[in-house]
């Protein structure tokens, strides 16, 4: 078996792989943990330390920092700790990743980070409910494409949040890109929008979600 890392190429099919959803309805399709552990083994998320993740993690940082003077922030889908790796901890009163791949937290835990960015836990955002009113910032970095249904899971952490609490959602933009914010346009309004665009070409759309009430 070679060791080579996968090729640009491979790397593009196996995020439209993942990025597209099942139907035109906007459902996801859940990665089991073992499948994630597996790609993690093979270098399949090695680019997320890369500079073609770069531009969106800047863009997703500097959302934070915008959504509350002093973040405790609830990290989903926080792989092998590249967020993390970009925070300061002093700006924070608080961090918590959350994966479902144990391999993808080995790794951010590996990064030895300082107080509170050293905390990670495995846990399905789709069956596990942090407290409520505990953290202050919530981001779906990159992983709420992947819930059946994202807007109900949207809504639900965002009831989660105090009243000055900021949910930040980055999703890459495939094909059904538009399907997916008209989804979660339905319930919510977003506040703060912007884009990043990678030399690759490849563009996410990060934005801050106001349930409206």
């Amino acid at each position: 078996m070679s060791n080579q890392p996968p090729s640009l190429f491979a790397r593009i099919l196996h995020r439209l792989r993942f990025r597209l959803y099942g139907h035109r309805a906007g459902l996801g399709q859940p990665i089991p943990p073992t499948v994630l552990d597996q790609e993690y083994a093979t270098g399949a998320w090695d680019h997320f330390f890369g500079p073609d993740e770069l531009p969106r993690h800047e863009v997703l940082v500097a959302l934070i920092r915008a959504a509350h003077l002093q973040p405790c922030l609830l990290d989903l889908g926080c792989g092998s700790g590249r967020l993390a790796s970009l925070l300061d901890p002093a700006a924070l009163t608080g961090y918590l990743g959350v994966d479902i791949s144990p391999e993808g937290l080995r790794r951010a835990r590996a990064l030895a980070r300082p107080a509170p960015l050293d905390r990670f836990e495995q846990h399905d955002f789709e069956t596990w409910t942090p407290a409520p009113g505990h953290f202050n910032v919530i981001t779906f970095n990159e992983c709420l494409g992947y819930a059946p249904d994202p807007l109900r899971t949207a809504r639900r952490f965002a009831a989660l949040l105090p009243p000055d609490g900021a949910l930040l959602v980055s999703h890459f933009r495939s094909t059904n890109h538009a399907e997916f914010w008209l989804r979660l346009g339905r319930a919510f309004d977003f506040p703060e929008q912007r884009t990043a665009t990678n030399a690759q070409g490849q563009v996410w759309d990060l934005r801050s979600l106001r349930l409206r009430r």
